[in-house]
């Protein structure tokens, strides 16, 4: 295999990167815990202020609730809910955020999980794990299975309507988190003959394999991987994902299912649900989804792949970039096509609107109040 076509930076980023040196400036001598405070007050802040600027506080509703863990602790969940949608069940989407494992919190996430609930009119349900360097191994996996068993079984409580199946997705170290929920939803209904909960996955520049792990012999050629030809790649470089990585320490396994869901074998994978893919061609992480993306089409899943050639990792959080904007399209593209039937067929919901008031007649406005409409369904931005 070779995707090496894909991993030369763009005329776009190129530009960009002239531009706003200040923005890519290298934070790796930050200690951990002062690093994850700057950068989840930064995101916290971003995405209240493009909440209120656009509307979406008022139009989005949300609702916090404390999950127990498997070891005595407990994480948060966050629904988000379109607020004219009423109490009535919604699809569900199960959000991972992305991070390294180190950054992210509820807050950071406050405007893509309102947007996705309000564009999409839908119910997300954001499962925010515990992170390095606080929590080391398995434990943001751990959390992620707990988080995700828990919404599956409060269906009623978050307003979901769990027969339409989940759609479970992440981004960068949330696709790990999605693909290791995914992953053990087929082998519960491979083993224990339980109908899987899950309906399609969405994996964005997802990080599915352990640097240690990864499978080299696979490719035509080591310096052509994604890991060597982006090593010194912008916003996340090889050496910056070693330093990640550490964090979570080394008591397990890098080959672990658990740790790199994108080891699976082509048998272990089939029956997974549809699974789309947005990938960056100048991103470390590139290969292993295309990898993976592979090896569920050689296994006869249903794939969606979207690549976009010589853009590093996370570009999407740069609103000055041209391809943003298109990210965000393709992501709700993916959305949509992984809640569609078999057939494809995908019904758009008309969209939500307040009451306006009708026009008034000089006899009505003498007799009787004027009438207004109360749509229930909705759809928007």
């Amino acid at each position: 295999m070779d995707f090496s076509q894909w991993g030369q930076p763009s005329g776009e980023w190129l530009a960009f990167a002239a531009a706003n040196p200040a923005v890519l400036a290298n934070s790796d001598n930050v200690p951990p815990l002062k690093l994850q405070k700057i950068a989840n007050g930064m995101r916290s802040a971003v995405a209240g202020n493009i909440v209120r600027a656009t509307g979406l506080s008022k139009l989005v509703a949300k609702q916090d609730y404390e999950v127990p863990t498997r070891d005595g602790q407990s994480i948060t969940v966050r629904c988000y809910r379109p607020v004219l949608l009423k109490p009535r069940p919604l699809p569900g989407y199960v959000y991972f955020h992305g991070g390294g494992f180190i950054f992210g919190s509820l807050d950071t996430e406050l405007f893509n999980c309102s947007w996705l609930a309000y564009s999409l009119s839908i119910a997300v349900v954001h499962i925010c794990y515990r992170h390095t360097p606080q929590h080391k191994d398995l434990t943001a996996w751990h959390d992620a299975l707990d988080g995700f068993e828990w919404v599956a079984t409060h269906d009623e409580t978050l307003g979901i309507d769990i027969s339409l199946g989940l759609v479970v997705g992440g981004i960068s170290a949330g696709g790990s988190l999605t693909a290791c929920v995914v992953q053990n939803e087929l082998r519960r209904e491979r083993e224990g003959g339980a109908t899987s909960r899950v309906r399609a996955q969405v994996l964005g520049i997802p990080n599915l394999i352990h640097g240690d792990a990864f499978p080299y012999h696979l490719f035509a050629d080591r310096e052509k991987t994604s890991i060597e030809q982006c090593a010194e790649a912008a916003v996340i470089s090889k050496e910056r994902m070693r330093l990640f990585r550490d964090l979570l320490g080394r008591e397990i396994n890098p080959a672990d299912r658990t740790w790199s869901p994108g080891l699976a074998g082509e048998e272990e994978l089939r029956g997974t649900p549809k699974t789309a893919f947005l990938v960056a061609g100048w991103d470390p992480l590139r290969d292993e989804a295309l990898l993976y993306a592979k090896k569920l089409k050689n296994s006869g899943v249903q794939t969606k792949v979207h690549i976009f050639p010589g853009l590093p990792h996370a570009f999407n959080a740069f609103t000055q970039l041209p391809s943003h904007k298109r990210w965000n399209e393709v992501l709700l593209d993916c959305m949509r096509w992984a809640a569609a039937d078999e057939d494809g067929w995908i019904v758009e919901i008309p969209p939500t609107l307040p009451p306006v008031a009708r026009p008034t007649t000089a006899t009505t406005s003498q007799s009787q109040p004027a009438k207004t409409d109360s749509p229930e369904t909705g759809n928007g931005l």
